[in-house]
């Protein structure tokens, strides 16, 4: 096989598609790991929500001082409450904030030197380098490949520009205008670096009057690497779920598809080699349904040569009985032109009758041999009732066989059989032809129906010299004759019987033979039965 059809041939495999199945569920889920935006946002929300009651308990409290060293009717905030205030705000690490006059000018930043004795303070400190192993690289640069992915798979719009500066105006600020106007506003930027930007601005009210506006922002960064994060944690977890996921879809694939493999190389030897039948037995002891194909597929192959050793059997039969015809044929022609009066010619050309005779009537009933097991496949099976069949049959061949006595002996009750009608009739046919034979003017044929347990028996007896006690088994080999002196030549193929028996066995019955005695043990006729189960659904009482 070549690599191109190799390669397709994987594609379309069962264990491919059993792969494929496995880890979609898990495949799935890690492909949704790169869409985090919800839950960035949701995250964002939280934040925001957070910083805005800071704010506005900021604002708040900062009202509240002004109230004592300013008047309603001046709307600005004193310098005495930002010297009070000044302490409070330069506590919050996490946020920058700014105060706002009601006129938009910039009244205080915590971390410049607007409005406060001193600047604050920056510390960083510089953590040092730590000499990184390759399994640490490598994790790293999976880490950034995760990222760069669900930053390019990101489906949001991008924040607007956030530009930190130090401009004394609340119009260059996000927000500040519209707390100064009493309302509050959160919102997300982002500035030249590419952090995020969170803030809030709230109006500092006293008394319902706006006396200003708090400005607080804080850095989103810390956040969106906290979904990265939570994201790359998951994102491993979810690898090495989907690597033992491939793992035990492997297995369970091959412990499908090699048993399968197995079965289909040992039908190729069988095909190719003519074995007899498949031998598997690690597959045939497995308990599964690998074990119970491999089970199936053994008896198959083991029918199918046996079937085919049949019908070798049987062209060699018909090869032989042919011939004997033929040989006949053959000689009564050779002879015909040396013969001299016309009663030597005559007996040849009844002899040549006689094997044409034979030879129409072998091919009929070869004919109707090889056809036998396609119609019974075919044949429309229903339930009857066997006293009725077996009635209508004998005042049937009454006609034909006037020479005879057909008699009847039924059961009162109906006995019920499922069975295909045509093909009973066949082995009626048979039967009586067979008894027929062995049978004397006036003699008698009878005709009996009884019921043995769940199996309903038709019997057919005659008067005749009865059949060979080593016989009564080989009466129903193929082309087997054991003929009555007298008979004329060439009436019997040998395979009424062998029919009548495999119809009787495709309706899970069978056919024996027996010779009926007197008190003094002699045989006085023969008795062929046929025994067929009774139909399942008719009730027990009616056979009784």
């Amino acid at each position: 096989m070549s690599n191109s059809k190799r390669h397709r041939f994987f594609f379309f495999s069962l264990g491919f598609r059993i792969i494929a199945v496995a880890i979609f569920p898990v495949g799935a889920f890690l492909i949704g790991l790169f869409y985090v935006d919800q839950y960035r946002e949701t995250v964002f929300s939280a934040e925001l929500m957070a910083l805005q009651r800071q704010g506005e308990t900021l604002a708040q409290t900062i009202g509240w001082a002004d109230a004592g060293y300013s008047q309603l009717a001046r709307r600005e905030i004193s310098s005495e409450t930002m010297q009070q205030a000044a302490q409070l705000i330069t506590s919050i690490p996490d946020a920058r904030i700014r105060v706002f006059q009601p006129d938009g000018t910039l009244l205080l930043d915590s971390v410049s030197a607007i409005g406060l004795a001193a600047p604050r303070s920056i510390i960083t400190t510089e953590t040092p380098r730590s000499n990184k192993g390759v399994f640490n690289r490598v994790g790293g640069w999976v880490k950034d490949v995760v990222d760069g992915i669900a930053s390019s798979l990101s489906s949001k719009e991008d924040y607007p520009s956030w530009r930190e500066t130090q401009s004394p105006f609340a119009k260059d600020y996000l927000g500040v205008e519209q707390a100064l106007a009493g309302d509050a506003k959160q919102f997300i930027g982002r500035d030249r670096n590419g952090q995020v930007i969170l803030g809030v601005a709230v109006p500092i009210r006293n008394l319902r009057v706006v006396r200003g506006a708090l400005l607080l922002t804080a850095s989103g960064d810390q956040i969106e690497q906290d979904v990265a994060a939570v994201r790359y944690s998951f994102f491993q977890v979810s690898l090495g779920v989907l690597v033992v996921t491939i793992l035990i879809g492997y297995f369970l694939s091959r412990s499908i598809t090699r048993p399968i493999a197995q079965l289909a190389r040992a039908a190729d030897e069988v095909r190719l080699s003519n074995t007899k039948q498949i031998t598997l037995p690690q597959l045939v002891k497995r308990n599964d349904e690998i074990g119970e194909l491999a089970r199936d597929i053994t008896l198959m192959t083991q029918d199918l040569q046996d079937r085919a050793v049949a019908t070798a059997g049987f062209a060699a039969d018909v090869a032989h009985e042919i011939k004997n015809p033929l040989t006949s044929l053959r000689s009564a022609v050779e002879t015909f032109d040396r013969v001299k009066t016309p009663d030597q010619q005559k007996r040849l050309l009844e002899v040549i009758k006689l094997d044409v005779i034979r030879l129409d009537r072998l091919i009929s009933d070869i004919s109707a041999a090889s056809r036998i097991d396609r119609d019974l496949s075919e044949a429309k099976y229903e339930t009857v009732d066997l006293n009725e069949l077996t009635q209508g049959f004998v005042e049937a061949r009454r006609l034909s066989h006037d020479h005879l006595h057909l008699d009847l002996a039924l059961k009162e009750k109906p006995v019920f059989v499922r069975v295909a009608v045509d093909r009973i009739v066949q082995i009626m046919d048979n039967l009586l032809s067979n008894a027929a034979s062995f049978s004397a003017p006036g003699g008698h044929i009878v005709f009996s129906v009884s019921v043995e347990g769940r199996q309903a028996v038709l019997s057919v007896s005659d008067e005749g010299v009865g059949i060979p006690e080593s016989k009564l088994a080989a009466i129903f080999d193929r082309f087997y004759s054991e003929r009555p002196s007298g008979e004329g030549f060439g009436q019997h193929s040998g395979l009424g019987l062998s029919i009548s028996l495999k119809i009787a066995e495709a309706h899970g019955g069978s056919m024996m033979a027996s010779n009926r005695k007197n008190d003094a043990d002699k045989v006085i006729g023969a008795e062929l039965r046929l025994v067929l189960p009774l139909s399942h659904g008719e009730d027990k009482d009616s056979v009784s």
